[in-house]
């Protein structure tokens, strides 16, 4: 037991000096930089799993029909084609969410490699 007490204390104790916290104070910004990162990175998945969830769910939060530009063409498509034209742009949706949250997810584990 006392060879691995002293491998712990030599390896452990040795290596940082604990007392001496001003060496270093300041002297890099990398640290900072793979915080924001990460913090970035967290934010962009959380974007990219709202997106896909909204297109996955078929949902708005804040939805109005007053805010829906009506154009002519659209007025003369019939519900068929609504239909097919809405499913498009739900499945582009979900594609646009799931890149995003890769994104954010590779965002994330390159902040480990930049700490």
């Amino acid at each position: 037991m006392q060879y691995l007490s002293f491998f712990i204390n030599m390896v452990g104790l040795e290596a940082v000096d604990f007392y001496n916290n001003e060496t270093h104070a300041g002297n890099s910004f990398v640290p900072f930089i793979g915080f924001m990162a990460f913090l970035i990175g967290l934010a962009v998945v959380i974007v990219g799993l709202a997106i896909y969830f909204t297109a996955s769910r078929n949902f708005n939060l804040f939805y109005d029909q007053r805010d829906v530009k009506i154009t002519y063409q659209d007025q003369i498509l019939s519900d068929d084609e609504k239909a097919k034209k809405a499913a498009e742009k739900l499945e582009k949706d979900k594609k646009k969410g799931k890149i995003v949250s890769i994104v954010g997810v590779v965002m994330m584990v390159l902040s480990f490699f930049i700490l």
